[in-house]
């Protein structure tokens, strides 16, 4: 494991979800940074509905800086083209993961030359998220919340719609039934050689939920 700052990026499909951005966003006490760049944040701001916050107002608000762009001339052809900045921009920054919804635009060699790993965001914040850092984020969300008004109970049941391995991740936190999810999973969530728990990169391929077999085998009881 390194001692060096766990560094994420966010691509544009999870900055335009208000509930997953803010998310991410408010879990980073659990000892990690996020951040994105200028084509991360206009393409969000592309697909916002409206009346939704533009992602300069969240840097603002959250006084943020926009991560550097990286050149892509020549560089990741296997991945889409139009995915091809978001990676540069991702190596670039020296991120670990670059946190997505779509993993699978992003091709296993183009990402190993990129030395990262691709992770959907619901796995990436139920293996990173501290108990701690979720509790206080669903209190701080709700504490916001007027039309309609929300318990942190019932943020954390309808969280389970878009995010159902964060809900599961902190179950024991509210005696609820997790609303039903209205969304197909997708069937790629990792790519990669990063484990996600213990951030180790080790010589056995990582599994297609981002963890090493050494975590895999871990109890429950062991995770942060």
């Amino acid at each position: 494991m390194t001692n060096e700052p766990l560094l994420i990026f966010l691509d544009a499909n999870v900055l335009a979800k208000p509930l997953t951005r803010t998310l991410v966003l408010r879990c980073q006490t659990s000892g990690y940074t996020a951040a994105w760049s200028q084509a991360a944040e206009d393409e969000a701001n592309r697909h916002l509905r409206p009346g939704q916050t533009h992602l300069d107002q969240v840097r603002g608000l959250a006084d943020l800086l926009l991560s550097a762009t990286g050149e892509v001339s020549g560089r990741f052809l296997g991945t889409p083209a139009g995915d091809r900045q978001i990676l540069a921009d991702s190596h670039m920054l020296g991120a670990t993961f670059l946190v997505t919804e779509d993993v699978d635009d992003f091709v296993v060699e183009d990402l190993a030359a990129a030395g990262m790993s691709a992770a959907n965001p619901d796995l990436f914040l139920a293996e990173r998220t501290t108990v701690q850092a979720y509790q206080t984020a669903l209190h701080d969300i709700t504490d916001g919340m007027s039309n309609p008004a929300r318990t942190p109970e019932q943020l954390h049941a309808s969280i389970a719609r878009q995010h159902p391995r964060l809900f599961t991740r902190h179950a024991s936190l509210y005696d609820v039934t997790p609303q039903a999810s209205e969304h197909r999973r997708p069937a790629v969530v990792f790519r990669g050689t990063t484990c996600l728990r213990c951030l180790a990169t080790p010589s056995d391929p990582v599994g297609q939920e981002g963890l090493c077999s050494a975590c895999t085998g871990r109890s429950e009881r062991s995770r942060p």
